[in-house]
């Protein structure tokens, strides 16, 4: 049985990068549902690997003011 698209603001409008962003967002307030959120962003393991340092990054900015 194969799944429906599914319809989403992430897919396939953003870059992989930013899809693999939200992604690790998703997962790290929800490690339980990983491959729901993967093939939701429709980006897979090597994606997520790819960008996490990127994504590491960002989460230690302190944002300004």
């Amino acid at each position: 049985m194969t799944s429906a698209p599914v319809p989403t603001l992430t897919a396939p409008k953003l870059p992989l990068r930013h899809r693999a962003w939200i992604a690790l967002y998703s997962i790290a307030n929800n490690p339980v549902d990983r491959a729901e959120i993967m093939r939701i962003n429709n980006v897979t393991e090597t994606d997520l690997q790819e960008y996490e340092e990127s994504w590491r990054r960002m989460r230690r900015r302190v944002p300004p003011g």
